[in-house]
């Protein structure tokens, strides 16, 4: 293994010292957190014209207004993080607006009060998130515990909540009503700031580390460059996922003729192997770097497009269902953890771009799926994923070279 990935692997290993009751109430914390988000998320866009009977174009203003304010508010939480500011009034704000906005649809659920308040109140919901990641890697930090196993665990959070909370949504909207929904959301929100109250220290900040002076000014712009390019491969990687993620329902019932529940059982497959793979990540990475794992990810997904691009039976379907589980848990587990060995000392902003890059490649996933499936198939929609991830892996060799510097950063 090259020296600088010995270095980043080094760092990564678990160390002695065990996770506290602190530790596991943090996790905690960010799964309801999650779980508060993904009930609303996805629901918003059917609430919007099932229950107001708006035009599903309608839909598209308030998600771009989400989106957009979304991204800004990961930076701007990134930024005052990484300038010493205190973590638990950034994270009540995500939680208190969260209730706002869930006890204000519950009681008054209007179109344009969804477009002119709502929206701004989900935005600093969403950026609970990439707050969550840089509070609980400083706590990591701080306590000596192992960094790449308390990621794991923390990205294992969402993915556990982001599997369970869009499902509990509609089977209440179909057993209770629309409005059971958000009413189920603010109660959970209760939960969610009785928690913060509890689990927040008071005084806890993470300032950033003034950079030696050993360090040359060409290694600092080597490792802001390394950043951006470790960033946009995670990107990459994002949007060829959601690309093949949102076009399997429809090509598996349309196109390949399975059965209507295959999506479901696809889903359920890869959801389940994703978290295992997640959880069994930092004993990998007692031995490989995150790099290396982020080559393998890139590696096992070309594969495993092409066979689900091709499938056309349920034992092909579970086979790639199972891949795909495999190659994002992998990607899931390691990738934070890569890009804030770029931070040189700005947790905040690189979680936050971490972030930001993967809702935008999300967003661009989504979109594309929807103008490649009109215009040819939505199996032409998985293949071009394979385009996307090779794209991806070239961006992952392209920045090696930074490597030398996170390296010389590690070792001063």
């Amino acid at each position: 293994m090259p020296r600088a990935e010995k270095t980043l692997a080094l760092e990564t290993t678990p160390e002695k010292t065990p996770l506290n009751s602190q530790a596991y109430l943090i996790l905690l914390l960010l799964f309801i957190g999650v779980f508060c988000n993904g009930m609303i998320v996805p629901f918003m866009g059917f609430f919007i014209i099932d229950e107001l009977g708006r035009d599903p174009w309608e839909i598209s203003i308030y998600v771009g207004l989400v989106s957009v304010l979304t991204l800004l508010m990961n930076r701007q939480f990134g930024e005052r993080f990484d300038k010493g500011a205190r973590v638990r009034p950034l994270i009540a704000i995500s939680a208190l607006a969260f209730l706002t906005a869930t006890t204000t649809l519950s009681l008054y659920p209007s179109y344009w009060v969804i477009v002119g308040f709502i929206s701004i109140c989900f935005s600093f919901s969403n950026a609970s998130t990439s707050l969550m990641y840089s509070f609980g890697r400083a706590y990591a930090e701080k306590q000596g515990m192992a960094i790449t196993t308390y990621n794991s665990y923390l990205r294992s959070m969402t993915s556990l909540g982001w599997m369970m909370a869009p499902a509990l949504s509609f089977f209440l909207a179909g057993q209770w009503g629309n409005s059971f929904v958000f009413y189920t959301a603010a109660s959970l929100a209760v939960l969610w700031v009785i928690l913060w109250f509890f689990v927040v220290p008071t005084d806890f900040t993470a300032a950033a580390k003034e950079p030696s002076s050993q360090q040359a000014s060409s290694e600092h712009k080597s490792l802001n460059h390394g950043l951006w390019l470790a960033a946009t491969a995670c990107l990459f990687i994002a949007g060829a996922h959601i690309l093949t993620s949102a076009a399997l329902p429809l090509y598996f019932t349309q196109e390949a003729k399975l059965p209507t529940y295959a999506p479901g059982l696809a889903f359920a497959i890869k959801c389940l192997t994703e978290v295992v793979v997640i959880l069994l990540i930092p004993y990998a990475m007692q031995k490989y770097s995150p790099r290396t794992a982020l080559y393998a990810a890139t590696l096992i997904a070309m594969p495993t497009f092409y066979i689900l691009s091709q499938v056309d039976s349920l034992p092909q379907l579970v086979v790639g269902a199972a891949l795909e589980g495999l190659y994002y848990g992998i990607f899931a587990g390691v990738s934070i953890t890569f890009v804030q060995s770029f931070a040189n000392g700005r947790l905040g902003r690189a979680t936050s771009l971490y972030m930001n890059s993967l809702f935008l490649g999300g967003m661009l996933g989504n979109v594309s799926m929807g103008l490649i499936a009109s215009a040819y198939s939505y199996q032409t929609a998985i293949q071009l994923s394979l385009i996307i991830i090779t794209v991806a892996l070239v961006v992952l060799i392209a920045s090696r070279r930074s490597d030398r510097a996170v390296e010389s950063g590690l070792s001063v």
